[in-house]
């Protein structure tokens, strides 16, 4: 056991590790420019993530493989759960709260999925087996559908980082195409006619037969398919905008693709942005220094320890720390899928690209919320924002992998 224990530590990809301890280093100094009464529970949960990351190297890689599935049924039953022994914050029903402590579900369903997704394709091949995609998409689906209704659509997306790892695995890049045509399809319909969006989906299938050099009676009855879902599509997405949507997710939606924010800002919807985009500009090239931000000591920005805790650095920081900050975590996620990519174990490779897939999406969908090129929906920071239940997540997440990569270097599993 004790020379087990040696080859693992040695294995263990320490580059990757310095980076997390870097994160959670600067992250915690830029909490407590926001708040020391924050900081302090911050660094709790800190201290509790180390004893997540023993535990973590407790288990065999094997044991993460065989109990997914388990442990994906138990995620899913705390995601129901959550509907009726929950509680309210924010708007949403997305928390347990046990006295002092609040632990949100959703944050867990993004390890066991991820777990879940490496398992099937560790055993079947995406592309021979094309019932495999169904059972992925069924996995996928349910945990965004349970996350959506409490209503957290934010962390809802983020279960689309799973579509990369299907990419990098075998997936066909027009199922990619489409997908993202339907999203474009979705912003439009929110401010054009359906009639009109009709006729020019209509135009582009003409079109299409109309350059593809042999036209069959196949092509033909696949684009009136595809017509006729995405027709269908155009028509049903405002109903379910504004039926499955709170008010408060579409006023964000609206100040953003619909060009309201003066109007918005009157009524307070758009504050938060507003001054977030303030306290980064008025970061300048070099920032105001470490704790002297006015906007960030003024409270301006009410979800400053939150979801706009990137809006702290570009004030104290500057566009140099900034840049700095964005460098560091490429290299953290590009080193994840440089590991990922030389693992044995297919089941490794996929739930390493899942993990770095993940942490992408939360980092380039935070990025452009704080700066006004996304709505505000809801998504933290990694290792910055504040809360027990995200960065335990993260820290596990990642450390599952790592533990992965070390015992794949010694084959011992």
């Amino acid at each position: 056991m004790i020379k087990r224990n040696k080859t693992l530590l040695v294995n263990i990809d320490w580059w990757i590790v310095i980076i997390y301890i870097f994160m959670i280093f600067f992250g915690y100094m830029n909490l407590c420019s926001v708040s020391y009464e924050k900081a302090e529970k911050q660094f709790i949960w800190i201290i509790l993530s180390i004893i997540f990351i023993f535990i973590v190297f407790l288990f065999k890689p094997i044991h993460y493989k065989y109990f997914s599935p388990l442990f994906f049924l138990f995620t899913l039953f705390l995601l129901i759960g959550v509907f009726f022994f929950g509680k309210n914050i924010n708007g949403s029903k997305s928390w347990y709260v046990f006295g002092p402590i609040s632990f949100q579900p959703s944050e867990l369903s993004k390890i066991s999925t991820s777990l879940m997704i490496a398992r099937i394709m560790s055993q079947e091949n995406i592309q021979k087996n094309k019932n495999t995609l169904l059972y992925i998409s069924i996995i996928v689906i349910l945990p965004t559908l349970f996350i959506f209704f409490q209503p957290d659509p934010g962390t809802s997306i983020v279960f689309s980082s799973f579509i990369l790892t299907l990419y990098r695995e075998g997936l066909s890049v027009i199922f990619i195409f489409y997908l993202l045509f339907l999203v474009f399809l979705f912003v439009l319909s929110l401010n054009i006619s359906p009639w009109i969006l009709v006729f020019f989906l209509f135009f582009i299938f003409i079109l299409i037969l109309f350059l593809k050099k042999k036209r069959t009676i196949n092509d033909l009855l696949f684009s009136i398919f595809f017509f006729i879902i995405f027709s269908t599509f155009i028509f049903v997405s405002p109903f379910f905008y504004k039926k499955l949507l709170k008010k408060h997710h579409r006023d964000r939606i609206n100040i953003l693709f619909k060009n309201e924010f003066d109007k918005k800002y009157r009524e307070n919807i758009g504050y938060n942005l507003l001054y977030s985009k303030t306290a980064i500009g008025s970061g300048k090239f070099f920032g105001k220094g470490y704790q002297k931000g006015t906007i960030t000591k003024g409270k301006f920005v009410p979800e400053q320890h939150t979801d706009y805790i990137f809006c702290t650095v570009g004030e104290e920081w500057g566009f140099i720390g900034s840049f700095i900050l964005i460098i560091f975590y490429l290299w953290f996620i590009s080193r994840i899928y440089f590991l990922s990519e030389r693992q044995k174990d297919i089941f490794g490779r996929i739930f390493g690209y899942s993990v770095g897939n993940i942490f992408f999406i939360h980092i380039i969908l935070n990025l452009g919320m704080v700066m006004g090129l996304f709505p505000t929906i809801g998504i933290v920071f990694p290792f910055f924002s504040y809360g027990g239940s995200s960065i335990w997540s993260f820290t596990v997440l990642l450390f599952i992998f790592i533990r992965l990569d070390s015992s794949d270097q010694t084959s011992l599993i």
